[in-house]
């Protein structure tokens, strides 16, 4: 009888686990956003700006975050393939878990959890250091592209003096290829280290884990193009993605949670793009709307993923 109530409570838990996660996911989203003290203000700096939008191009987002969302997908699955193999499908709704996850959690790290929800019992920590190297890869690309532009660009901000200039016009360079070299450094740990080794991956799947990195950047970079032109923002698209690959470098460094992100995002755009554009709600606009689409709306479905979630034993 004991263990037969047992059995009960446990499978009682297990359903109702998607449910908990669900509400704290939903409760997180609302207090977030809706009651967020600056959701009002920033409500009515873009409104006017979204609702000039047509529902075609509303659509096209949509389709690019999709798309982003997909990309990363396939990293997952990719880079779990051998200890823990699961379908496109369960992959799509892990990376939607773990975007829901990331939204009430500082620098996003909520997403590890969310991520190896979907993952064998056993296999868990194991899906947590996986999950780190497709980090690491975007992580990479990020740096790269962003102290490239660095490089080209620092010379335009004012404020910055000459020895400023000097060390991060030069240094930037190397913080970028010591990213690569460490990426791509493997060494056969020994003794009581050896554990260690399990947590490496082949350069193969390495390289492959950058090129879905960079098609990622470029959705990204396509969807702030395409917002921009339909905001009409007067800019040459050079110095835009040089303006971006700079913004998302910081972001990349920057602590924040989500919704704190959306308000850093929109201030450091504006300060990376005062030198070649002047309309601030514009700036502000363009980065709202984004981050609406890339961050909100994928933290609400994955929220909703949840309610079907039972544990695994």
């Amino acid at each position: 009888m004991l263990k037969g109530n047992q059995s009960s409570i446990l499978s009682y838990i297990q359903k109702s686990v998607g449910l908990l996660l669900f509400a704290i996911c939903g409760i997180a989203i609302y207090y977030q956003v809706i009651a967020n003290e600056n959701w009002g203000q920033l409500k009515k700096i873009f409104y006017s700006q979204i609702i000039s939008i047509q529902f075609s191009d509303w659509l096209v987002l949509v389709a690019l975050m999709l798309m982003n969302i997909l990309v990363e997908a396939i990293k997952w699955k990719m880079v779990v393939r051998d200890t823990n193999p699961i379908h496109l499908g369960t992959s799509l709704k892990s990376v939607f878990v773990g975007q829901a996850f990331a939204f009430f959690t500082p620098n996003r790290i909520g997403e590890y959890a969310g991520r190896t929800l979907f993952l064998s019992a056993g296999n868990k920590l194991m899906g947590l250091a996986q999950m780190a190297w497709t980090s690491y890869a975007q992580l990479l690309v990020t740096i790269f592209i962003g102290v490239v532009a660095l490089f080209l660009n620092i010379t335009l901000y004012p404020g910055i003096n000459t020895d400023w200039l000097f060390w991060i016009k030069w240094v930037s360079p190397f913080i970028g290829l010591i990213a690569v070299v460490l990426y791509f450094y493997k060494r056969q740990w020994t003794a009581k280290l050896s554990f260690l080794n399990v947590l490496q991956i082949d350069h193969l799947l390495k390289i492959k884990l950058l090129g879905w990195s960079l098609c990622k950047y470029a959705l990204f970079i396509a969807q702030y193009f395409y917002v921009a032109y339909l905001l009409k923002m007067e800019i040459e698209l050079i110095t835009l993605f040089l303006s971006l690959a700079i913004l998302f470098l910081c972001l990349s460094i920057v602590p924040t949670f989500s919704f704190s992100e959306l308000v850093v995002r929109g201030q450091l755009f504006i300060i990376i793009l005062t030198p070649f554009y002047s309309n601030k709600m514009n700036i502000v606009s363009l980065s709202s709307i984004i981050w609406g689409i890339n961050f909100l709306i994928p933290s609400i479905i994955g929220t909703s993923l949840l309610l079907g979630f039972r544990i695994k034993r």
